[in-house]
């Protein structure tokens, strides 16, 4: 039994020279492995900011695009409205300008007619006039009659 108590002392004396160093040993490991997993927490924090940060400005940058998008939107169908508006006054000018050409090409053609039609009667009255006083009357009074004729259709034509 000495035999085991001088071997339980050889290991606790063993033990006592070798626990300072073995101890910083260690525990300077665990410091070291602590420290790691610190930075890798802080890092890990950082980076969790950081993608927070980033996932803001891209869900800002998305709203401001889609009020945008929104804006040129309103613009484009107020613009589509006024084009619209414009062409609308453009065809109803031009069809009141047309319609007004048209009139007055009538109003002209109706003029035209009318003067010819005038024409017309102021030959068919002098013609039935100098035949009928080719008939009845003689030369000189045929003249004086003839004349006072053509000059009366003459007021009335002008």
């Amino acid at each position: 039994m000495a035999e085991d108590l001088v071997k339980l002392a050889g290991l606790l004396i063993f033990l006592a020279l070798i626990w300072r160093p073995a101890s910083r040993f260690l525990l300077n490991g665990l410091d070291a492995r602590s420290a790691r997993i610190k930075d890798e927490l802080e890092q890990a924090h950082r980076l969790r900011e950081e993608a927070q940060s980033m996932l803001a400005k891209y869900q800002r940058e998305l709203h401001e695009g889609e009020a945008r998008a929104q804006a040129i939107l309103r613009h484009a169908e107020e613009e589509a409205a006024r084009q619209e508006r414009l062409m609308r006054e453009k065809l109803e000018t031009a069809m009141q300008r047309r319609t007004k050409q048209a009139m007055d090409r009538i109003a002209t053609a109706e003029a035209r007619a009318l003067q010819d039609i005038r024409a017309q009667a102021a030959m068919l009255s002098v013609r039935a006039t100098e035949s009928l006083l080719k008939t009845r009357l003689d030369g000189e009074q045929a003249k004086v009659m003839l004349h006072r004729s053509l000059d009366e259709v003459r007021s009335r034509l002008a």
